[in-house]
């Protein structure tokens, strides 16, 4: 998997995708935040944080981009 960019208002997120064995997740770093999210065999999409929170609506945009990066699952 190769890692992509999205771009939310002005500001563009490098993406980095890890292929795990079960699923997927997909790292962003976001100032003192980054930014994770799991995609699980039954093509849940879950977020968590490591770091400083991160902005609620900003975690929904970046999910939305990578659905629809992927189409929903790979």
């Amino acid at each position: 998997m190769e890692p992509f960019s999205v771009t939310i208002g002005d500001q563009t997120y490098e993406v980095q995708p890890y292929a795990r064995g079960y699923g997927v997740s997909f790292h962003i770093t976001n100032g003192p935040s980054t930014i994770i999210f799991e995609l699980d065999e039954e093509d849940n999409l879950r977020a968590r944080s490591s770091g400083e929170p991160a902005d609620a609506v900003l975690v929904g945009q970046l999910a939305e981009a990578i659905t629809r990066h992927y189409g929903g699952a790979q």
